[in-house]
């Protein structure tokens, strides 16, 4: 395999110039998952500690729609917050 390498040693810029966006297509992928995964999280805790609290269904919504950043679905159509 280094007698590729020697003989050719271009190989390993073209290598590199195809492992770095790979990795970081993978790298950004898993973030973004890691990152729903725990908005998700605490979100369910925050629901779990008001409803401990005796909040009502009604008082839970108004608190969570009030959340900053956060992705919601009216009529069909996706808005962001900023």
């Amino acid at each position: 395999m280094w007698e590729i390498v020697r003989a050719n040693p271009w190989l390993i810029i073209v290598c590199m110039a195809l492992l770095i966006p790979i990795l970081g297509i993978v790298f950004g992928t898993v973030t973004s998952y890691l990152t729903a995964v725990r908005r998700a999280e605490l979100e369910a805790s925050l629901k779990h500690e008001m409803l401990q609290r005796g909040m009502s269904a009604e008082e839970i919504k108004t608190v969570i729609e009030a959340s900053p950043h956060r992705k919601r679905c009216q009529r069909g159509t996706a808005t962001v917050d900023a």
